[in-house]
């Protein structure tokens, strides 16, 4: 046995025993799979450690792992977020079902890893399955944060060759494109204040993600970058005095204490993002690959009517709960969604080169831009 072989055991064997016994040290083993220097030596014992270690997360306890087609999942938001049951816990429904429960999907959210740290903790295996934002980890990998400027309809995605680009990227990377589920008319601001006669967000202070930054800027506020748990006590607080967010999700935060008014026009596409750890992809066999596509086939096209049901139900009971809606005005109400695109567009090339251009000349084609 060579030296180097012997320390990798010795690696593996302590590794096995800490997440066994310490689950809470799962954001320090994110830091370390960041350490390019490490990472050829994690790729090599991650087979046989990620499932101790999403036990360890999940349960904190000796159980064992899991069989091959139980599937753990990691969530940028918690189950409190209506995407989460609407979209994610509807899919692992739907595979149960097709799979006749013989595949399970267990999820785990944002508490174990960071909503802004998810990206390689999946690709590196301690996690089968990652239900995200492509805007969280757009400094990563820019591809997913530009499939919010692209139309909402799946079957345009697909006949177009968008999809097929978006799974080539992130297999780059170590991962595969399950499904892309998407929110038409997807976002919004929620503010503190009406919108004034000057029509713009001058002066103001505007938590959002990438996707929105060229946005806010353009009306002249600043960009905050703040996690969702931190949003309600930024209002609160006149932190910031607004916050971009998709049209679901403040009702169940409780933004509506805080902030009295959502902006109309609502803007763009909540494109979500399911992908998958490609060595847990390539260890499956056909008929189980074939499965999880069809169903992410099948929740694409699900999503689009029941997420605008859920962005219509949770207007109508924000308005309930006292906000009203304040409307863009002058030339800003009209051109507000295409330069918002263009800028996630630019943002999106600047951060990701050819590979975002040549995504970008496939959507001009086809006719799904804004």
């Amino acid at each position: 046995m060579s030296i180097y072989s012997a320390r990798l055991g010795e690696i593996s064997e302590i590794w096995h025993r800490t997440v066994a016994r310490f689950g809470f040290i799962v954001p320090i083993l994110v830091q370390i799979f960041k350490m390019e220097r490490i990472r050829p030596v994690i790729s090599k014992i991650n087979k046989s450690l990620k499932a101790s270690v999403a036990v360890a997360i999940t349960a904190g306890s000796f159980a064992t792992a899991a069989a091959a087609e139980d599937f753990r999942m990691l969530a940028s938001w918690d189950s409190s977020y209506p995407i989460v049951p609407k979209v994610a816990d509807v899919f692992a429904e739907m595979v149960s079902e097709a799979s006749g429960g013989e595949s399970s999907i267990a999820m785990t959210g944002p508490e174990a890893v960071p909503p802004f740290e998810q990206l390689q903790p999946v690709a590196a295996g301690v996690f089968d399955m990652l239900f995200t934002s492509g805007a969280y980890h757009s400094n990563e990998i820019a591809v997913g944060m530009v499939t919010d400027a692209i139309q909402a309809d799946p079957a345009a995605r697909r006949d177009s060759g968008v999809w097929d680009a978006v799974d080539a990227a992130y297999q780059e990377i170590g991962l595969k494109l399950i499904a892309l589920p998407t929110l038409p008319n997807g976002y919004n601001v929620f503010l503190r204040d009406p919108i004034g006669e000057s029509c713009d967000f001058a002066g103001l202070k505007i938590r959002g993600s990438a996707t929105y930054t060229s946005l806010i800027q353009s009306l002249g506020g600043q960009p905050v970058v703040l996690p969702p748990d931190e949003i309600y006590s930024a209002l609160e607080k006149g932190v910031v005095d607004g916050a971009a967010w998709p049209v679901i999700g403040a009702l169940d935060y409780g933004w509506y204490e805080v902030a009295k008014y959502f902006l109309r026009p609502a803007f763009g596409t909540a494109t979500y993002m399911i992908l998958m750890n490609l060595d847990t992809w390539n260890g499956l066999d056909e008929a189980e690959q074939a499965l999880l596509l069809e169903q992410g086939e099948a929740l694409e096209v699900r999503s689009i009517d029941t997420l605008a049901d859920v962005a219509a139900a949770e207007q109508t009971a924000l308005e309930e709960n006292g906000m009203e809606a304040t409307e863009m005005c002058g030339d800003a109400a009209a051109t507000m969604e295409h330069d918002w695109a263009e800028g996630v567009w630019a943002l999106g090339i600047e951060k990701g080169g050819a590979t975002v251009e040549a995504l970008k000349a496939t959507v001009d084609n086809a006719g799904i831009n804004f």
